[in-house]
């Protein structure tokens, strides 16, 4: 898992990347956020935690561009600037987590964890959304090939019509052995019913 921390201040730097390399995260530290912008292009980031206020670019900013952009890392913003209009205002533009200075270090662990289950979570539906589509996709094979089974209804109506046909020759053949019609008439009649069925 990787991370990029943005902050303009080494302190909160070293302190970040140590919590997170405590919990087995790489990270990449930048002073600005254009520097990180660029770096996009060549790092791909799991996490990223940024400063509010940072010269140039400011962390709403870079929600802005990265929302722009179409990436949906999750934001960490930290503030020392701290207010309840700044944090709906992060919140609004996408910042998944919000953390005002002076923090403790649990704090960005509860951080972390957040985003571990809302990580693992993604990953469940992903995994029951490629389920949900492989039995829809059986349920359709099964549908396909119960629907080859089903005989054609010509050829049910062309079967009808020949036992029909078949069951008047075996009665036209009773009567004539009963001596009720002659063998001519039977044969006309025979000929009359698989004219039908033919």
């Amino acid at each position: 898992m990787r991370a990029a921390i943005i902050d303009d201040d080494d302190e909160i730097l070293d302190l970040i990347e140590q919590i997170l390399k405590e919990e087995d995260i790489q990270t990449r530290r930048y002073a600005r956020a254009e520097k990180f912008l660029a770096d996009l292009k060549r790092h791909d980031f799991d996490l990223i935690i940024t400063d509010l206020m940072l010269p140039g670019i400011s962390g709403l900013d870079l929600l802005d561009d990265l929302n722009s952009r179409g990436i949906d890392t999750p934001v960490v913003i930290i503030t020392g600037y701290a207010s309840i209009d700044s944090a709906i205002e992060a919140v609004n533009r996408g910042a998944f987590y919000y953390i005002k200075k002076p923090f403790n270090i649990e704090e960005i662990r509860c951080a972390i964890n957040r985003f571990r289950q809302r990580r693992d979570t993604m990953e469940m539906v992903k995994a029951l959304q490629k389920q949900i589509q492989m039995l829809q996709e059986r349920i359709e094979e099964i549908n396909r090939e119960k629907l080859q089974d089903i005989p054609d209804l010509n050829n049910l109506q062309g079967n009808l019509e020949a036992g029909k046909a078949f069951a008047a020759i075996e009665y036209l053949g009773k009567l004539k052995s009963d001596g009720l019609i002659s063998d001519k008439e039977f044969g006309a009649y025979k000929g009359k019913l698989l004219k039908r069925i033919i």
